[in-house]
């Protein structure tokens, strides 16, 4: 004969309290007295009662899970920048309590709203966004919603929806500062198209270099493809050299396009940055092990992840009730750029 499971209220009736109360000894609430937190573990540990999260989630009107939305399982291994993000996210949500539920952004998953079932389910108590090529017209949902929702690492100018992210235009300005600063007049860029992004980071950087003070520069663009890669990087570089054989500087979205327009110049015996200077985004740490050191904008990818993690939890809680953070970044000088000859 199997002994019947005890219940939540189980454990209420025998220590004399509340189902109210020991729900709130169960998630570790401070507002519960030493004496109540004793009287109800004594009866958990009798029975060695384990709530299930679900069971929790009953009890006290929240699952203490939070759901992260990204591109695509493959991304989760191979895309450092997805993972730093992630990480950040599960490192704070962990260290408070919650949970992790990995959500996948397929075209079913957005076509079909599955991301506000899910938060109308009770199954999280909130959606932390990383899929940053879904377009802005699946989200509108969550403009004026109930719904906790936050974008991480992008967002939507002009459209009600709370966010965390790097500042891409500031990343922009630091770049042609730098680059412009040394001289540069010739520029090619490699960016993305795929990401909104993307695009503010190409768009703000063009328009720098038209209206820099001490002489427009001449910048051309290249599309560095939609995976962002080293592959993607050797194949632009090769396209700028075509179009303009007298550039000085190449500036890439991001490193991996950066160290793969590096290793294009060096296959074809271009100097870097005797011959021509080129700098990334986001400060990978393969970015300090290159040779020559690559010179980039630092993102602190981990640190988005740490903030976007607290805004949620705010907004959860009804401590704040919107979100449009965006987060410093800095310059990193290294070997990869140098003054032009005879500036």
């Amino acid at each position: 004969m199997t002994t019947k499971r005890k219940t939540i209220k189980d454990i209420a009736k025998e220590s004399g309290f509340s189902l109210s109360t020991v729900s709130l000894v169960l998630n570790n609430h401070p507002r519960i007295s030493p004496a109540t937190r004793e009287r109800v573990m004594a009866v958990v540990k009798k029975y060695n009662f384990f709530p299930n999260s679900a069971a929790r989630g009953l009890a006290s009107k929240s699952s203490r899970t939070l759901s992260v939305v990204i591109p695509n399982l493959t991304r989760v291994f191979s895309d450092i920048y997805l993972g730093e993000i992630i990480s950040g996210i599960y490192e704070r949500a962990t260290s408070l309590g919650y949970k992790i539920l990995l959500d996948i952004a397929t075209a079913q998953f957005v076509k079909s709203q599955e991301y506000t079932k899910l938060l109308a389910s009770r199954r999280a108590d909130g959606m932390l966004f990383i899929a940053s090529d879904i377009h802005a017209n699946y989200l509108e949902v969550f403009e004026d919603s109930p719904f906790k929702f936050l974008l991480v690492n992008h967002f939507f100018p002009g459209k009600k929806l709370n966010y965390v992210s790097v500042d891409y235009a500031a990343s922009a300005r630091l770049a042609a500062e730098h680059l412009l600063g040394l001289g540069h007049r010739k520029i090619g860029l490699i960016a993305g198209t795929n990401t909104h992004t993307g695009l503010k980071f190409r768009d703000e950087f063009l328009q720098l270099c038209k209206q820099w003070p001490a002489g427009a520069a001449k910048a051309i663009w290249v599309d560095g493809g939609e995976e962002w890669s080293q592959r993607g990087g050797y194949a632009a570089a090769a396209k700028l050299i075509a179009q303009e054989p007298g550039l000085t500087a190449i500036m890439a979205a991001n490193d991996r396009l950066a160290i793969g327009a590096m290793r294009w110049l060096a296959d074809n015996k271009r100097a870097v940055p005797e011959d021509i200077s080129v700098m990334g985004v986001d400060d990978i740490q393969l970015a300090a092990f290159v040779n020559p050191g690559l010179s980039t904008i630092r993102h602190d990818l981990h640190q988005v992840g740490i903030e976007a993690c607290n805004r949620m939890l705010q907004l959860i809680k009804g401590e704040i009730e919107e979100c449009s953070d965006l987060l410093p970044t800095s310059l990193v000088v290294r070997g990869s750029t140098a003054r032009m000859r005879g500036k």
